[in-house]
C-alpha cells in the first residue's frame, strides 16, 4: 500500500487537491481542491479552494481563506480565517483574532478571543466569548457566556446564559434555565476604558427572554417570562410573567406584571 505523503508549500506556491498526511503552508500557499489530510497548519497565508477534511487539527497562524466545508477534530485559528461554508469540530474550536463562518459552525467547544462571526447557525456543547460574537441563525449550547457584545438573529438556547455586556447587545430571543446579564464594570477584560456607542449605553435589546431563573441588569425586552424573576437597575420591560417570584429595582421599568 503506497504511503500517504505530505504537503510542504514553503514561500509562494500551489498545489493540487487530494489526499495527504500532513500539510503544512509556511508564506504564501494556495491548494486548489478538495483535501483528505491528517492535519493542516498554515503559517502565514494560505488559501484551500476547496472543502478540508482533517483528521486531526487544522491551524492558522496569520491569515487562512478556506473556500468549502470544514471537518477536523480541532480548529484553531491565531489572526484572521474565513469559512466559505460550514465548520464542524469534534473537539474544540479556539479563536484568538478573527473569524467568519458563511454557513453553521458545530463543536464540543467554542472558545473567542476576539471576533466570531457565524451566517448560519451555531451549535455547541459550551461556548465562552471574550470579545464579540454575531449569528444570522440560532445559537444552541449548555453554557453560554459573554464578556463583551453580542447580535443574534435567532434564538439563544442554553441551560446557563451569563452575559457581561461591553457593548450594546442584541438578541431576538433568550431560552433558558438560568440566565444572567449584569453591566459590566468600568474597566473591560482587556484593562482599557469600555467602547460605548453615542447616544446609546451598553445593554441588550430582546423580543422575549424566558427561563426558570432570570436576572437582568441594562436590558430593554417587550417580555420577561420565568420562574423567579429580578429586574435589576437599568431595565426597561414591557411585561414580566412569573410562577413564583417577582423583584424591581426602583430604577427600572416594568409596564406590566402578572403572576401565572
Amino acid at each position: 500500500m503506497e504511503k500517504v505523503k505530505d504537503l510542504k508549500i514553503y514561500g509562494s506556491g500551489s498545489s493540487s487537491g487530494g489526499e495527504y498526511n500532513k500539510i503544512r503552508i509556511m508564506g504564501e500557499g494556495r491548494i486548489n481542491g478538495d483535501i483528505n489530510c491528517t492535519d493542516l497548519k498554515i503559517s502565514g497565508e494560505g488559501t484551500v479552494e476547496g472543502n478540508l477534511k482533517a483528521v486531526n487539527n487544522v491551524s492558522v497562524m496569520g491569515e487562512g481563506m478556506l473556500d468549502g466545508n470544514v471537518d477536523c477534530t480541532d480548529f484553531k485559528v491565531n489572526g484572521e480565517c474565513g469559512v466559505d461554508g460550514s465548520l464542524k469540530s469534534e473537539g474544540k474550536v479556539t479563536i484568538r483574532g478573527e473569524a467568519d463562518v458563511k454557513g453553521n459552525l458545530k463543536a464540543q467547544k467554542v472558545k473567542v478571543q476576539g471576533e466570531l462571526e457565524v451566517n448560519g447557525e451555531l451549535f455547541a456543547d459550551e461556548v465562552k466569548i471574550t470579545g464579540n460574537i454575531s449569528s444570522g441563525g440560532d445559537c444552541n449550547a449548555e453554557i453560554f457566556t459573554v464578556e463583551g457584545g453580542l447580535t443574534i438573529d435567532g434564538l439563544l438556547n442554553a441551560d446557563i446564559v451569563k452575559i457581561n455586556l461591553y457593548w450594546p447587545c442584541k438578541v431576538h430571543e433568550i431560552g433558558g434555565s438560568e440566565i444572567t446579564v449584569k453591566k459590566s464594570g468600568k474597566l473591560s477584560f482587556l484593562g482599557l476604558k469600555l467602547i460605548v456607542t453615542p447616544g446609546r449605553q451598553n445593554e441588550l435589546t430582546a423580543d422575549i427572554i424566558e427561563g426558570d431563573r432570570v436576572y437582568l441588569e441594562n436590558t430593554t425586552a417587550k417580555v420577561v417570562r420565568g420562574t423567579d424573576i429580578i429586574i435589576g437597575s437599568g431595565c426597561k420591560i414591557e411585561l414580566v410573567e412569573f410562577t413564583n417570584s417577582f423583584k424591581q429595582d426602583e430604577k427600572s421599568d416594568v409596564i406590566t406584571n402578572k403572576k401565572i
